[in-house]
């Protein structure tokens, strides 16, 4: 009969040094690959719920504040936060002149890899807000440090309706929890939510509240003026003409289905719409040695042929105007009802 060894079977069974190494060296390698994916979705998770929270807080003081009544509208944006804050504990309150003051860092980079300096940030058209009969958001923002430490900087619409006190609004949602409702919509704003670090960037970790961007809105700088996105006008019944026009500088209305004064309402008034010789170093732009050079794209245009708009009407039912075409471009007259026309608004 075989004696038994104990110490000979297990030599026969431990693992060599060798082979712990190489056993190591294998999940140090895995670890390697999986970690940092499990760390950005650890960050991706904090991150989101910094933002659901703060879009949470601001709104269950807003919502409060419907419940009073006491959305607006307001004639600035000082006004509603002199308002805000009786609901909404802020830790610091900095005017449009020093909103640096409630803000971590001097700069935020854009989308486009520019950088712009937050202390621009004067009033909701740099948070790239339109100004029409249903929104104006021209009056000075104002910067906010809350109580749990997150910058904002806001702008409210003087043009808001005032809601419904005894109307309950729904709640949006983030990961099952409540984040935001109508009540907010009042406000534009961005917050920040990477305190002293770097990078600060836009739609990262400087988050859009109700806003539709950051930094300077000027597509194009021509002569001097900025000019906000290209856009398409809405044909306006004669009627709707006249009740604008006195508000808007249109001298005469004629027709039905009249787009260039509802280019001209879009815009704010006719003084807020390119010259003649506008149009012309528009075309400067586009046009190299007389021939369309692929770049309407850039500036926010179709790809030509477009017509645009200029501020002089000719009192006979038209409006002066430029064509853009593959071919060429020059100045026209056309009618006011012409339809494939676009126009572009002085923004700042």
């Amino acid at each position: 009969m075989k004696k038994f060894n104990a110490s000979t079977l297990f030599y026969k069974n431990a693992f060599t040094l060798a082979e712990v190494l190489i056993t190591l060296a294998i999940i140090g390698v895995v670890a390697a690959i999986v970690m940092p994916s499990l760390m950005t979705n650890v960050n991706d998770k904090v991150n989101a719920e910094k933002i659901r929270s703060a879009k949470y807080k601001f709104t269950k003081a807003t919502d409060h504040m419907k419940s009073l009544g006491l959305i607006g509208p307001y004639s600035s944006t000082d006004a509603f936060v002199d308002e805000l804050q009786k609901y909404f504990k802020i830790a610091k309150r900095c005017d449009a002149n020093h909103l640096r003051a409630c803000w971590p860092t001097d700069t935020v980079k854009l989308e486009n890899g520019k950088e712009w300096n937050i202390a621009d940030t004067k009033t909701g058209k740099n948070l790239k807000m339109e100004t029409n009969e249903y929104s104006d958001y021209t009056s000075d923002n104002v910067g906010i440090i809350t109580a749990d430490g997150t910058p904002m900087i806001l702008s409210y619409n003087k043009r808001c309706e005032a809601l419904d006190p005894m109307k309950t609004y729904g709640w949006s949602t983030s990961n099952g929890k409540p984040e935001t409702n109508a009540t907010a919509g009042c406000v534009a704003a961005v917050f920040e939510i990477n305190g002293n670090g770097r990078p600060n960037t836009f739609r990262k970790d400087v988050i859009a509240f109700n806003a539709n961007g950051l930094g300077n809105s000027c597509a194009l700088d021509i002569n001097g003026k900025c000019f906000g996105t290209p856009f398409t006008p809405k044909p306006i019944t004669r009627d709707e003409c006249n009740q604008i026009k006195n508000d808007f500088g249109i001298e005469l209305c004629f027709y039905d289905g009249d787009y260039w004064a509802d280019a001209v309402r879009q815009c704010g008034g006719v003084k807020n719409m390119p010259s003649q010789s506008d149009l012309e170093q528009i075309a400067k732009l586009l046009y190299t040695n007389n021939k369309y050079n692929g770049k309407a794209a850039e500036y926010g245009f179709p790809e030509p042929n477009f017509f645009l708009w200029s501020d002089t009407d000719n009192g006979m039912g038209g409006a002066y105007g430029r064509h853009y075409t593959t071919n060429d471009t020059y100045s026209y007259q056309d009618n006011r009802f012409y339809p494939s026309s676009m126009a572009i608004c002085i923004v700042d």
